[in-house]
């Protein structure tokens, strides 16, 4: 079938969309120049209803944890469903992986999201497994993330490799070709979900989100959609507070250990997973100091505590996690294989689809020159269809309510109170 005629059956068929896409796939293996190991051609091995979380579920917990303008954008009970799927591995071979589809009900042609997810520590807040401990501070994703799919729009959200039926591998943090691989393979699988259960949806396109983690991952998923023949057109991209540079975002930590940083284990985990990923062979002692390298060996890491118990588990500087011969090293210069392995996962890609970018400026984690230089970029590229949004005092950890909100906006979903008024 030529390309030219798979794009006019689309024009004309919108709701052929999730079977002709696997076609193009197909069509796409042969077709050396945008990747050496093609996809999988069949995505959706199997799906089953988790549950259904109600509109005033969703509206009373956002009010609850104070963010009550959230939950004036939720508008339709959410069914979600769990679903495993065809992708590859860390080491490109084939592997299931899991994900979760939130369907809003009581709605004509809905919109299409895929939502990729932010760091989390505990496998029980990946959006398949999808189970709450309040008592444990324990939310899942997939309870976070229902206020879009109440929106108005079906959203397709992946585990990522590492959680969900993966949760017994140590999960890729921040590695851009199984982040993009791992969401690109669950939207298309949930495609076919949508497909296999004769759902309509508006358009011909799919939106995309992500905060922090999530952001790194939507980019890297941005560039992987736009860089194949798939057929498949973007619409809105949208990233919170994310790390993309990865070489300058270290160097700056590591430059700046006095500075007061909001998730120390965050970096940590970072750097525990470079380690084990690309198979450094030194122990961990010679990046962390004790305590810290005893309990990260210990399983600190293993998906199975929660965010609160890691975080208590590490110090509350940077400056006493890291040995300081592995700072001395880093410094003159040193460590040229944990250098070459960030360096290789580096994103600098400036999507062609809309983009919505919102980073605070005193965010303690991911430093904001990252989405700085992404403006940069953006500019010089001559991209117009781009905003970018630098909210005063705001956070990490505040600067997600804003991006979600702003994200709502940008989709055209309007605020209950706002359509009151």
């Amino acid at each position: 079938m030529p390309f030219e005629l798979f794009e006019t059956l689309i024009m004309k068929n919108r709701r052929y969309l999730a079977v002709l896409i696997p076609i193009a796939l197909i069509l796409n293996a042969c077709d050396t120049t945008s990747s050496s190991k093609p996809d999988p051609s069949a995505f959706l091995v199997s799906e089953n209803f988790n549950r259904t979380i109600t509109q005033q579920q969703i509206s009373d917990f956002w009010s609850l944890i104070g963010a009550p303008e959230a939950a004036d954008y939720a508008q339709y009970d959410v069914d979600v469903y769990r679903v495993v799927y065809n992708t590859r591995g860390v080491d490109g071979n084939p592997i299931e992986a899991s994900g979760a589809i939130l369907v809003p009900s009581g709605i004509e042609n809905p919109g299409l999201l895929s939502i990729q997810h932010a760091t989390i520590f505990n496998n029980d807040e990946a959006p398949s497994v999808d189970r709450n401990n309040i008592l444990q501070g324990i939310v899942s994703v997939t309870t976070r993330k229902a206020v879009f799919a109440s929106a108005g729009y079906v959203s397709f959200l992946p585990d990522y490799l590492g959680y969900g039926i993966t949760g017994d591998q140590l999960h890729p943090y921040q590695q851009a070709e199984t982040l993009a691989s791992a969401s690109y393979d669950m939207l298309f699988a949930g495609l076919e979900f949508l497909d296999q259960r004769d759902i309509q949806f508006a358009g011909e396109n799919v939106s995309l989100m992500g905060y922090s983690e999530g952001a790194y991952a939507t980019l890297a998923l941005a560039e992987k959609i736009e860089s194949r023949n798939n057929g498949l057109d973007l619409g809105l991209v949208s990233m919170g507070a994310p790390i993309f540079d990865l070489t300058a975002t270290m160097d700056y930590i590591i430059e700046n250990l006095e500075e007061p940083m909001e998730c120390v284990a965050c970096y940590a985990y970072f750097l525990y997973t470079y380690h084990q990923l690309y198979n450094f062979t030194r122990p961990l002692s010679d990046y962390f100091q004790s305590p810290y390298a005893g309990r990260i060996a210990d399983g600190l890491f293993s998906g199975e505590n929660s965010s609160g118990f890691v975080q208590s588990q590490m110090p509350d500087e940077a400056v006493d996690l890291f040995n300081p011969s592995f700072i001395v090293r880093y410094l003159d210069g040193g460590e040229s294989e944990l250098r070459a392995a960030v360096a290789e996962n580096d994103l600098f890609y400036v999507p062609i689809a809309d983009v919505l970018l919102v980073h605070g400026d005193e965010d303690g984690v991911a430093p904001v020159f990252n989405s700085d230089d992404f403006e940069s970029r953006a500019l010089a590229a001559g991209k117009a269809n781009f905003t970018y949004l630098r909210p005063e005092g705001v956070t990490h950890g505040t600067g997600i309510f804003r991006w979600g909100v702003e994200t709502l906006e940008a989709l055209g979903v309007r605020s209950k109170r706002v359509a009151v008024n």
